[in-house]
């Protein structure tokens, strides 16, 4: 069986003159048998057109065909969910969550990469409120690894296995859980931490393989347009080419086993 690639994204310009410049409204995509080609496509137009952010001044639509046997079929990471009561402790959840994976990577000073990391992580989330895609930084050096440090580094050509559906409508979580999976499978990667961009949504999340998937409900204000996300790495592990290669090129069918 053939699949089909569908990628959306949708932008408006904002500011005039020297300040103008792109804005990033909405995105998404799917990789969807044949006959549900057209019917995705729609679904993806409409909810560039109903985004939260405003209305777009440019959609883009790319189809591409993807062979069966390119695709990769991975499980879905296990899934929790902690409950806090301010964005401030959802952050602080994160941190906690994260530093024991960093500490154990730490070939010297056990605790030194995570501390520095967390010091500058409200730093780096700013950093990344402009990018399309996430930032990937590099725990054993301290440094920004993406090519484009404007553009980030995106992970694409993914979906759930035997999805079918097509509404416009966002399903944060699914979305999330997939990106989540193909991610936390990259060569050389150590955890994901994502604050969504959406006014409207302020569950975020970290992820890892040894983690799973652990929604944190509360990550920031709700009206807040600003959220990123950051894709800590080890390049002891493996080089930033091999993982950027992983996260940009390789198809990934995500079988989605639950939530909470």
């Amino acid at each position: 069986m053939d699949y089909y690639s569908l990628k959306m994204r949708a932008s408006q310009h904002v500011g005039e003159g020297e300040n103008s410049h792109e804005q990033h409204i909405s995105g998404a995509e799917r990789i969807v048998g044949r006959d549900s080609v057209e019917a995705v496509c729609a679904a993806m137009v409409r909810r560039a057109m109903n985004h939260s952010k405003g209305d777009p001044d440019f959609i883009n639509v790319k189809i591409e065909k993807v062979h069966e046997s390119d695709i990769q079929v991975l499980k879905s990471l296990p899934v929790t969910r902690v409950d806090v009561e301010t964005w401030q402790e959802g952050l602080e959840k994160a941190f906690g969550l994260i530093t024991p994976l960093m500490a154990l990577r730490q070939a010297q000073g056990p605790c030194d990469g995570a501390k520095k990391f967390k010091e500058k992580l409200q730093d780096l989330l700013r950093e990344t409120f402009p990018m399309r895609g996430a930032m990937l930084y590099d725990i054993a050096t301290g440094n920004r690894l993406e090519p484009d440090k404007d553009r980030g580094v995106r992970a694409t050509y993914m979906d759930a296995l035997h999805s079918s559906e097509v509404d416009g409508c966002k399903n944060h979580f699914n979305e999330a859980i997939v990106l989540a999976t193909k991610v936390a499978n990259a060569p050389g990667m150590v955890a994901e931490f994502c604050v969504s961009d959406d006014p409207n949504y302020v569950t975020g999340y970290v992820a890892s393989k040894e983690l799973g998937y652990v929604r944190i409900m509360k990550m920031k204000e709700m009206g807040d347009e600003n959220g990123g996300r950051i894709f800590l790495f080890d390049s002891r592990k493996a080089s930033a080419e091999e993982c950027i290669e992983y996260l940009q090129k390789k198809k990934v069918l995500v079988d989605v086993v639950g939530r909470t």
